[in-house]
């Protein structure tokens, strides 16, 4: 019994370092790094020279292109409300999951896997 009230002081000494704040994740782009925003508008205008490409080469139809445009422009607009008040984790993630979904749909559609 005694030893356990020993090491009840060194438990209580060890607890001020584990109770530190952690910053939470943060959203790495495709390369591993850290995402900015300049990078993640830069990502959304790459997804949108793909979609014009796709249409000019006649992979993607009028239709497609232009149901794609407006994804990304629903995310651009949905990044300029999140970032008003600071881009949270949980936004980071939702932006950077939309985007890839958004590329995705992209890339099946010009290869020719339609859903």
């Amino acid at each position: 019994m005694r030893r356990y009230l020993l090491l009840a002081p060194l438990l209580l000494a060890a607890v001020p370092a584990s109770a530190q704040i952690w910053g939470g994740p943060t959203m790495r782009g495709p390369s591993g790094s850290s995402m900015g925003r300049d990078q993640s508008a830069a990502e959304t205008a790459r997804i949108r020279s793909d979609i014009r490409d796709g249409r000019s080469s006649g992979q993607l139809t009028r239709r497609e292109a232009k149901q794609l445009k407006r994804e990304a422009f629903q995310i651009d607009t949905l990044e300029e409300r999140y970032a008003a008040g600071g881009l949270s984790p949980s936004e980071e993630a939702e932006l950077f999951a939309r985007r890839e979904a958004l590329r995705s749909d992209v890339i099946a559609k010009r290869s020719g896997a339609r859903k």
